[in-house]
């Protein structure tokens, strides 16, 4: 059954607010846009900084890592992306790939951190940083070089299966790691650090059976045999450590004058539809929603400390015969619950999720401008501070019309 966008978007009509009103901050992927211009140049990045005029950003978060290993800046924790140390041979290429293989983000003549804040501050944009939980981003083809020198830290599943990928939390000496990578970011001076979690490197709490976490259950639990990574009891196990990475990352960005805000996609990353009759008790559904079951995450307990700037909202799973009211429902109880922190919604181009604008208004059987329309109805109504834009690349908000829609709010 669709829900008819008609007299939602009437209301919306009347009730547009004043322009301006939210932040719309969009993520910009460097690396990706590399199809489109030369992003090793000033003059390149100054055309990704243009871009994001398009849906008529408020500031840019530019992304530090990603996939293939390359950095966006020059990491000593990270000294060189893989394969930065040999030439590509071309003719193994593909033509149409161009120069994406051969990019040096890290050492391109510049200091893309330096240059692009300087530039947002020049024009009065907020400008910050999107980091991805992982320093790889994606395991399967872009171990970062730290991860694969220190096997001894690999992750593992309950069967005993490493992933090379990631490391684990668990140790000491991974979380020095990740704290060296928060300095670093912090001496870039950004405004705000956006931490990613759905881009996560594939880790999640089903590859933490290693050492120190086993031999914590076995402590806790003597006897039992290892549960399975949705046991309330070994999510708890592996919350600690998440929370504590998530606690001191809060600490320095707080003394540095930085906004820490984390992102939190909804449990299983994919597919919409999930109600209240499929999971009984709102309270229950929504709680493991966030980042609870896959990551141990209580994003509630790290507003109410403080350690948290704001929630970033990356994706919701509404209702399809409600779409409107499942949405707001959904809004009111994480800005209920964010101890006056500062909320985001992520009004998305991208449809990896199956949360775009574009999935909003198939479902809704409406057009793509009032989709975006009643998101932003919804997301004002509820007291947001922002919308974020997952990302502004050169094939996505592509629609004069929806920017021109944006550009009221």
């Amino acid at each position: 059954m669709k829900t008819a966008c008609t007299a939602a978007a009437a209301v919306c009509c009347i009730a547009l607010s004043a322009a301006g009103a939210l932040e719309k901050l969009a993520l910009m992927d460097s690396l990706d846009m590399a199809y489109w211009c030369d992003v090793e140049t000033k003059e390149g990045t100054l055309k990704l900084i243009d871009d994001c005029d398009r849906p008529h950003s408020t500031g840019i978060l530019w992304r530090d890592k990603g996939g293939g290993g390359w950095m966006r800046y020059h990491s000593k924790e990270e000294m060189s992306p893989i394969g930065s140390e040999y030439i590509v041979d071309k003719r193994r290429v593909p033509s149409r790939m161009g120069s994406y293989w051969d990019l040096r983000l890290d050492n391109c003549g510049f200091d893309v951190f330096a240059f692009v804040f300087g530039e947002l501050a020049r024009r009065g944009r907020a400008y910050g940083i999107h980091q991805t939980f992982e320093e790889n981003h994606t395991s399967n083809h872009s171990q970062s070089l730290w991860t694969l020198a220190h096997p001894q830290f690999w992750n593992c599943t309950r069967g005993a299966l490493p992933s090379p990928g990631t490391s684990s939390l668990a140790y000491p000496e991974v979380m020095e790691h990740k704290f060296r990578f928060a300095d670093e970011h912090l001496a870039l001076k950004p405004q705000k650090i956006f931490l990613d979690m759905w881009r996560c490197g594939s880790w999640n709490i089903e590859h933490e059976y290693v050492k120190p976490n086993v031999d914590k259950w076995r402590k806790l639990y003597p006897g039992e045999e290892l549960p399975v990574a949705t046991d309330d009891r070994w999510i708890r196990l592996c919350s600690e450590n998440t929370m504590k990475y998530l606690r001191e990352y809060g600490r320095r960005c707080k003394a540095a004058g930085v906004d820490f805000v984390i992102g939190l996609p909804t449990s299983g990353q994919t597919g919409h539809a999930v109600t209240r009759k499929q999971f009984p008790g709102q309270e229950r559904d929504l709680n493991g929603i966030f980042a609870w079951r896959e990551y141990g995450i209580d994003w509630k307990q790290l507003a109410r400390e403080g350690a948290i700037a704001g929630v970033w909202i990356m994706d919701v799973k509404y209702d399809p015969a409600r779409v409107w009211e499942s949405l707001r429902e959904t809004l009111d109880y994480v800005k209920a619950n964010a101890s006056g922190r500062k909320c985001y919604f992520g009004l998305n181009a991208y449809n990896m999720r199956h949360e775009s604008y574009k999935e909003y208004a198939k479902t809704a059987g409406c057009t793509n401008v009032e989709a975006v329309r009643n998101l932003m109805k919804t997301v004002t109504e509820a007291g947001y501070d922002g919308v974020v834009y997952e990302c502004v690349d050169c094939h996505c908000y592509p629609e004069p019309d929806v920017c021109e829609e944006l550009g009221k709010w």
